[in-house]
């Protein structure tokens, strides 16, 4: 059988093409069985709360919290430190965390002891090994590449997010179904080993990062200062920053978590149903991946952005339209064009925001940068699923999902007043 990298070697390929480097092809397949495994956890958790523990709405809730905490907490020092270290032995160290971490689930399970803390503990040490590695390699693609090539390895990286985020949630949902939730954490164990195991094998000689004319190097805390004055000093950046933060906080909201609940126990969904539904909004993401390039040539990279963000709000609300009285099938039809149009718009927004974040960014401050982000973009994440784990508790699941879906009609806003709207075409790298 033949591996990824020889099969890539077997194809014709333009000689700009990223993935002629069989780094590049490592690092993508890296991602993509780590992507897929991730896809099982991402319905079992919420499905183990909901079937196996029987937890409240408010606590189910919770769980996205739990995830999110970390990104708060150690974004900043996160980028701080990996500015000054290799990040792809890093990269290796999280997959490896994450793998044993997940195991303690069904670990757990098996010896009567699962329980809701039990999973927030461990969605909470999976969070910041997240964090970790996806900072890591977001400071580390623009190491093996540079301008158009870097931003079509960031098209092709969310395109192969989504390729198997697609096969994800179906097939999540049938393991869930058939074999339960514990069962299934032990898959997306097994996809972070193998992403480990394929990043070991790059043979790119990383640089390590270097004190500048023999400076001593800053203090911690001064450096973390230096990256989020970077990002928030950057009227793009902070824009960008900004209406990510409302996206997230009023996304976290209705989180996957609210949306399986509410699946589950208002739309009466069966669980291999909802995992088909969850999974077609990565044929958006596949799309908007696919098209972002030609849209952001055709009306300018800002207002690309701008007019992914503006399609976002689409899957909560028209979710929170449907009612069980529909019946399935049009449940099913409704819910998955509302979940494409949604992912559509997530792509063209994080695709080419992703890569303009990336090239107007000095080399030395990648890291600090893609940290300083996160945490900008992040922090009202934790807070948001608390605020929805209190309305879900209180006024219902529904209600979740209609907070969720008029906040986000806002979030837009900061990007039209930054001004990146006039910005036509990605700008050359920044090497200093």
């Amino acid at each position: 059988m033949l591996g990824m990298s020889t099969l890539f070697t077997r194809i014709r390929l333009a000689a700009d093409d990223p993935f002629r480097d069989p780094n590049i092809r490592l690092i993508f397949g890296a991602q993509t069985v780590s992507v897929l495994g991730s896809q099982v956890s991402h319905i079992a958790f919420p499905l183990i709360a909901v079937d196996v523990i029987q937890a409240s709405n408010g606590l189910i809730a919770l769980m996205e919290g739990a995830f999110l905490l970390p990104f708060v907490i150690f974004s900043l020092p996160v980028g701080a430190l990996l500015d000054r270290r290799t990040r792809r032995p890093v990269m290796v160290v999280m997959d490896y965390v994450r793998t044993g971490v997940l195991l303690l689930v069904p670990l757990s399970y098996a010896i009567g002891a699962l329980s809701m803390p039990v999973l927030y503990i461990a969605l909470f040490v999976i969070g910041l090994a997240t964090l970790i590695y996806d900072v890591a390699n977001q400071s580390y693609l623009p190491e093996l590449l540079r301008g158009p090539r870097l931003a079509e390895a960031n098209s092709r990286m969310m395109i192969i997010d989504s390729g198997a985020s697609v096969a994800g949630p179906p097939i999540a949902g049938l393991i869930v179904g058939r074999l339960g939730g514990p069962i299934a954490i032990v898959i997306d164990s097994i996809s972070y080993l193998a992403s480990a195991l394929m990043l070991r094998k790059v043979r790119h000689v990383e640089t390590p990062p270097q004190v500048v004319d023999g400076k001593v190097r800053t203090r911690l805390r001064d450096e973390i200062r230096e990256g989020l004055a970077w990002v928030l000093g950057h009227q793009h950046l902070r824009g960008n920053a900004t209406a990510a933060l409302l996206f997230n906080f009023f996304g976290a909201i209705a989180n996957g978590a609210v949306m399986i609940a509410f699946g589950r126990r208002e739309l009466l969904l069966p669980t291999e149903l909802l995992g088909f539904i969850l999974g077609a909004g990565v044929i958006g993401l596949l799309v908007g991946s696919i098209l972002s390039r030609a849209i952001a040539e055709r009306i300018g990279v800002g207002r690309s952005i701008i007019f992914g963000g503006a399609l976002i709000p689409v899957m909560p609300l028209g979710l929170a339209l449907l009612d069980s009285s529909m019946g399935v099938a049009p449940i099913t039809l409704a819910a998955i064009g509302a979940q494409i149009i949604s992912f559509f718009g997530a792509a063209l927004f994080h695709t080419n925001q992703v890569t303009y974040r990336q090239l107007v960014t000095p080399k030395a401050l990648l890291g600090r940068m893609n940290a300083s982000m996160k945490w900008v973009m992040l922090v009202g994440m934790p807070l948001g699923a608390v605020v929805g784990a209190f309305i879900a508790e209180h006024y219902g699941l529904r209600a979740a999902l209609y907070a969720s879906a008029i906040g986000i009609v806002v979030a837009p806003i900061p990007l039209l007043l930054s001004g990146i709207a006039r910005v036509i075409r990605q700008p050359e790298h920044a090497e200093n």
